[in-house]
């Protein structure tokens, strides 16, 4: 992939780019490019177009990236310095323009066109529409820290609190991260628009966008899943027995899935699987737990082993009466169901849940969706 461009060669590229574009188009015959100055109001140049009785003059304004910010950024721009070329056509442009800030330049009348191929250039004799080709610029460091399970950290805690004023410091703490991290995501969440811009302290202004595209670029890890299956299934039983094999053991424990998402929405049917994040030292045969392993097909119980112990963020312990209410008493006595309802059972945060079961299970999106309408949006 090509490296990132400085201003300069921006510029000379973004000429080039836009001499071709016209040059396809067959309606214009010649062209020249001047760089034209008028105080502080000036573009990155005028390009001035002659064909059969047209004249078209564009106005020309570049930035590194393409993201809402810097297109909010340049549009504003574009428009203050048309009232010094109010004949002529204003164009941004960029090395790949994102669709949120092709979407921008739409709604502010500016045109736009990336090095990608992508643009909308619309004259009052000229209409060039072309979207679909892939960013060859990407920067490959800031889209891999903002992947990292550290990184997450940082969005767990913005999702978890989404109404909070964040110092830097602050959700730095909060996360277990360093200041020098947060300061990274900061800058990919502010150039997408995803934390207001505008404020000191970090507000996020977009929650579902940020979450959608968390989940989209998260892939979860090769090895991460132990599988088991417990014939006759007692869930309370198999919960418990997942609970002490932890406490005795050490081992960080949290339920997610199915398994949280029963205590959170309704409409959910627990009576298929049970799912928990373990953290720790461990390799569990399941005899030790009554399981027998096996492949991800036939499996009941899945132990999931995070990378990172950032997915117990936000944990909380579930009340004995609402285990009492997925409870088969089969032919257990009542003092034997309570004394099982109050092995204590922490479950991982709403954004967690909504995260495995798109993600690291992959398999409830109904479930997942009643996760995210029901308790997450709320929130927001």
């Amino acid at each position: 992939m090509p490296d990132k461009l400085n201003k300069q060669e921006l510029i000379e590229t973004a000429r080039e780019k836009l001499e071709a574009l016209i040059s396809q188009t067959g309606i214009f015959q010649d062209w020249s490019i001047r760089k034209e100055t008028r105080g502080e109001n000036s573009p990155d140049f005028i390009m001035e177009l002659f064909g059969n009785n047209l004249i078209q003059l564009l106005m020309v304004e570049t930035r590194n990236s393409g993201e809402p910010r810097l297109a909010r950024e340049a549009a504003n721009s574009l428009l203050v310095k048309m009232q010094n070329w109010s004949h002529a056509a204003p164009i941004f442009v960029a090395p790949y323009i994102s669709e949120d800030a092709a979407e921008l330049c739409r709604e502010k009348n500016i045109n736009y066109m990336d090095l990608a191929g992508n643009c909308r250039i619309a004259l009052d004799n000229l209409f060039i529409n072309s979207r679909g080709n892939p960013n060859p610029y990407k920067n490959k460091r800031r889209l891999k820290s903002f992947a990292k399970p550290k990184s997450a950290r940082i969005l767990r805690v913005l999702l978890n609190h989404p109404k909070r004023r964040w110092q830097t410091q602050e959700l730095a703490r909060e996360a277990g991260v360093s200041l020098g991290l947060v300061a990274n995501v900061k800058k990919i969440l502010k150039d997408r628009e995803w934390i207001d811009g505008k404020k000191q302290k970090i507000i996020l202004a977009r929650p579902l966008e940020l979450l959608s595209q968390w989940i989209a670029d998260a892939t979860p890890a090769p090895n991460d899943r132990v599988y088991h299956f417990a014939a006759d299934l007692d869930f309370i039983g198999a919960e418990n027995a997942i609970i002490e094999y932890c406490r005795d053991n050490g081992i960080q424990c949290a339920f997610t899935g199915l398994t949280g998402a029963v205590h959170m929405a309704s409409g959910i049917d627990y009576y298929r699987r049970v799912q928990a994040h373990i953290y720790g030292d461990f390799d569990v045969s399941g005899k030790e737990l009554g399981f027998e392993k096996t492949d991800s097909g036939n499996a009941n119980v899945t132990l999931i082993r995070p990378v990172d112990p950032g997915v117990f963020y936000g944990a909380r312990q579930v009340q004995p009466a609402a285990r009492l209410r997925y409870c088969r008493p089969s032919e257990k006595t009542v003092k034997t169901i309570e004394a099982e309802i109050q092995v204590p059972m922490h479950i991982v945060c709403p954004v967690q849940i909504y995260f495995d079961l798109l993600v690291t299970l992959g398999k409830d999106q109904k479930e997942a969706e009643k996760v995210l309408k029901q308790v997450i949006e709320p929130s927001w």
